[in-house]
């Protein structure tokens, strides 16, 4: 949340040029309290060694104090790569998404006269192809448009709003999820209660857009435009200078990660396991009528097979949502616990964001 997706490395400059810039007072008869240059002149002039905290420390040459700074991120190959990658699978999610959003509205009357019980899932389909449409367009196409310009360009106010679109599309496409499972939870375990599951849903979705808002409210209040400390002039959309001491950072993320991963996998684990259960015992009550009656069926064993067949259905629905939410979302979460709390090294940092 608090880290700049952009995987972007360095100029490779000629180490003799020597041109600096330097921070000017407003009073042009003050000299500059200090001389900025770039890290390879700092180590031709042996002013620094590995050791050295380089972006807080001054040194002195020659009577003057003296900054090392590297230069600003550029666009490479392998950032390029990424961003067209993204660029690809942005274009492929969004006309995808835009198809299922106009199939689902085109089948809606059709299908809800024919079939109301399954109003719900696809009511909550058609929003779970918004929310994704939103992480298409915010989160795929916003990154993959920030990685080939490497700097930030749309001012503050932008920067907060695209923070936070980016967290409430991502709230929403979760919450949908969820809501997706609870609902193929009810179908099985209270099958004569489907039908006016659409009402119900209705609500929850309203609740899951409210939620989502109010939790990406701090996106728009952690992130904001910061110069670079480099040499060139840089401006980029991060949380540097927000955050006053670490454990702040780590509780923002805490709760993120328990809002949109802990809490959704711990219901969908819930509703499944729920679900393996309600079929397992359906079908111990239904084998005893299939021995009595194997050599014709009542129509109350149809009506039951019926039912079955619907239910394992809901459970393939349900191993498929938490195997996706499992396979997208760990590894994110994986990387962001590792980013805010072990504070691996700048190399260690570098290759990681490579694998994102």
């Amino acid at each position: 949340m608090g880290r700049v997706g952009n995987n972007t490395t360095l100029y490779n400059d000629d180490p003799l040029d020597l041109t600096f810039q330097t921070n000017i007072s407003s009073d042009a008869d003050i000299l500059p309290a200090f001389i900025i240059w770039p890290i390879e002149k700092c180590i031709e002039a042996n002013l620094i060694n590995l050791t050295d905290d380089i972006m807080n420390s001054i040194y002195f040459y020659n009577g003057s104090e003296i900054k090392c700074r590297e230069h600003a991120p550029v666009l490479t190959r392998s950032t390029f790569v990424r961003a067209s990658v993204l660029s690809a699978i942005a274009v492929l999610s969004f006309f995808g998404n835009v198809a299922t959003i106009i199939s689902i509205r085109r089948g809606k009357r059709s299908r809800g006269r024919a079939r109301p019980s399954w109003t719900a899932i696809y009511s909550l389909i058609f929003q779970l192809s918004i929310a994704d449409l939103l992480v298409t367009i915010f989160c795929i196409g916003g990154e993959a448009a920030w990685s080939f310009t490497v700097e930030w360009y749309a001012g503050n106010v932008v920067c907060k709003l695209f923070k936070f679109v980016q967290m409430f599309s991502l709230y929403l496409s979760t919450f949908i999820l969820v809501l997706i499972g609870v609902d193929r939870w009810l179908a099985v375990k209270y099958p004569m209660k489907s039908m006016a599951t659409a009402t119900r849903s209705g609500r929850l979705v309203i609740i899951a857009w409210v939620m989502s808002f109010i939790l990406s409210i701090p996106q728009a209040i952690v992130f904001r435009v910061a110069e670079g400390p480099f040499v060139e002039e840089f401006y980029q959309c991060v949380t540097h200078g927000f955050y006053t001491e670490r454990w702040q950072e780590q509780a923002y993320t805490t709760l993120s990660l328990i809002f949109m991963f802990v809490m959704p996998l711990l219901i969908l684990v819930s509703t499944y396991v729920s679900t393996v259960r309600t079929i397992a015992q359906s079908e111990k009550v239904f084998k005893p009528e299939v021995i009595r009656h194997e050599k014709y069926l009542t129509p109350d064993m149809n009506r039951r097979r019926l039912i079955d067949r619907a239910k394992m259905k809901s459970l393939r629905m349900s191993v498929v949502i938490v195997a996706a939410f499992l396979i997208w979302w760990t590894p994110y979460y994986v990387m962001m616990v590792i980013f805010t709390f072990l504070d691996p090294d700048k190399k260690v940092s570098k290759i990681i964001s490579h694998c994102k």
